[in-house]
């Protein structure tokens, strides 16, 4: 299966200078827990999550509105996945770089959508049976367990932002 097939078209985006706070209200307007941040040539240079936001407010000691997108993911590499790689490729760099979720770019490095770890799981077999979905666009149950657990354990201690 392709990851055109899950990915989410609709994405939450910002500029590298948007503030915490903007993104907090974002997140909260639009039901979200991550916003991707895109250059003025709509490429993505980073995101920021819940989590991300809560930990540069806890380790700076700033108020939200003096902390920007681009200080948060300034020096982190981002991972993202084409239209036409396949989820198990997906799956796989998710896994390995230890990410929930994979901007989606098209073939000129343009953000196109996200690719989560929630819209794998609605593709696996055991989902497919409660849903409405096509039967060709499924993905083994099993193909994902051992990258669930890998991602969703616990990680080791990351350096203190900032």
């Amino acid at each position: 299966m392709l990851v055109e097939h899950a990915v989410v078209g609709e994405v939450v985006s910002c500029a590298p200078e948007t503030s915490l706070h903007e993104i907090a209200t974002l997140m909260w307007n639009r039901d979200c827990g991550s916003v991707l941040v895109i250059d003025t040539e709509e490429r993505p240079v980073g995101i920021v999550t819940d989590r991300d936001i809560a930990m540069a407010a806890a380790l700076t000691h700033k108020p939200l509105w003096e902390i920007s997108a681009g200080d948060v993911t300034a020096g982190r590499e981002l991972y993202c996945c084409g239209l036409q790689d396949t989820i198990q490729d997906a799956l796989q760099q998710m896994e390995q770089h230890e990410v929930r979720r994979l901007p989606v770019t098209n073939q000129y490095g343009q953000l196109t959508g996200i690719l989560t770890l929630g819209d794998i799981v609605s593709f696996t077999r055991a989902a497919q049976s409660r849903s409405k979905k096509a039967a060709n666009n499924q993905i083994d149950a099993a193909d994902i367990m051992g990258f669930l657990k890998h991602v969703s354990g616990h990680h080791s201690p990351h350096q203190a932002m900032m």
